[in-house]
């Protein structure tokens, strides 16, 4: 049972009754009277920092109809500063303004059909545990759900290339590659999120927990597993970084944050370092002999697996159109160009590859 679900109903009566007033009549009493149902502790402290536009964020936080819980763009001088106050905001408050966003804004149905596809069947309710902003280049918030059955999902919901995203999305599954669920939302305020679990394993790159031996020991389905997401990236045009590779307990990879796709010109810049050089250079950072002659056998495993992928992937290709193709609106929005040459751009790469 939702632990706080008297509280969310007063709050969402009195935020009913503070936005039924206009914007340029509200008053700071106002605000602190709000802040105060909403369980802030010292309200007029909170609307008095020092935040340029600061009560105008607060209403921007509040407001029901949007999904945004960090008011401010990701590149302002002042994000740190408006993170930092709504991170400082007590659990259950922030918990509240959440759950309050996520009817108006569709959410609650987006949500559950998320939970649907990693439960393989679609909980009847469902309710916020937890909210927490995301300190990283994108505008995610993190958010914790209790299912009907007690079960707990950690979730993102993201607002930063979301359309990039969602055409990938469907690409792996084709190929039968690991991916994760997601389930792409557009409020009827016309904002754009994507809706995904937390990873869960490795960090292939950035977990700096993972030793020597542990790299060594998990070297060929790590190699197999990038080669062939690596394939399918070249195709599409990803722009691989690091931190793009997941592994999980069941020695598969997928990648994440696939917002940047169809980087398919000759000038386009992939900032990454190949599977075959990284992992020499993390099992034997001090002994070069070793290194080189990992390398040559790491190099040609991943040769070989991401050959034989980018095979699959041209006899796929159909499907992979026609997918695309489904997509064309968003596609088109995504690149700003016809979709006709995105696809023939695409084309014309899987004719170039290996």
């Amino acid at each position: 049972m939702n632990p706080i679900k008297k509280d969310l109903v007063r709050y969402e009566r009195a935020l009913n009754r503070f936005f039924g007033i206009p914007a340029s009549d509200r008053k700071p009493k106002d605000r602190e009277k709000l802040l105060t149902t909403l369980g802030v502790p010292n309200p007029g402290e909170f609307l008095g920092m020092h935040i340029p536009l600061w009560h105008a964020r607060i209403d921007e936080l509040l407001d029901p109809t949007s999904t945004d819980m960090l008011p401010i763009s990701i590149g302002h001088s002042y994000v740190n500063w408006v993170r930092g106050a709504i991170r400082s905001l007590p659990k259950d408050s922030r918990v509240k303004v959440f759950s309050s966003k996520i009817k108006l804004t569709g959410l609650k149905k987006a949500i559950g059909e998320l939970l649907g596809k990693m439960k393989g069947k679609k909980p009847r309710d469902f309710y916020v545990e937890n909210v927490q902003l995301v300190e990283k280049v994108h505008k995610d918030t993190h958010i914790t759900v209790i299912d009907d059955e007690g079960s707990s999902h950690d979730l993102y919901i993201s607002r930063f290339g979301c359309i990039g995203e969602y055409i990938f999305g469907g690409l792996p599954e084709i190929l039968q590659l690991p991916c994760q669920p997601f389930q792409f939302h557009v409020t009827p305020q016309g904002e754009e999120i994507l809706i995904k679990p937390v990873e869960k394993g490795i960090n292939i790159y950035l977990d700096d927990s993972l030793s020597s031996e542990y790299l060594l020991k998990n070297s060929d389905w790590i190699t197999d597993g990038v080669a062939r997401c690596d394939a399918l990236g070249d195709v599409i045009g990803s722009a691989l970084r690091y931190g793009h590779y997941i592994g999980t307990e069941k020695g598969e990879v997928y990648t994440i944050d696939n917002i940047e796709i169809f980087h398919l010109d000759s000038e386009d810049v992939k900032i990454h370092e190949p599977i075959f050089e990284f992992l020499p250079k993390k099992i034997h950072p001090q002994d070069s002999r070793k290194r080189k002659a990992l390398e040559a056998r790491v190099k040609k495993r991943y040769t070989a697996t991401y050959d034989k992928e980018f095979g699959r992937i041209k006899e796929n290709w159909p499907s992979i159109e026609r997918y695309l193709s489904e997509l064309k609106r968003y596609i088109r929005e995504y690149t700003g160009e016809p979709f006709e040459l995105t696809l023939s751009k695409i084309k014309n790469n899987l004719r170039k590859k290996r």
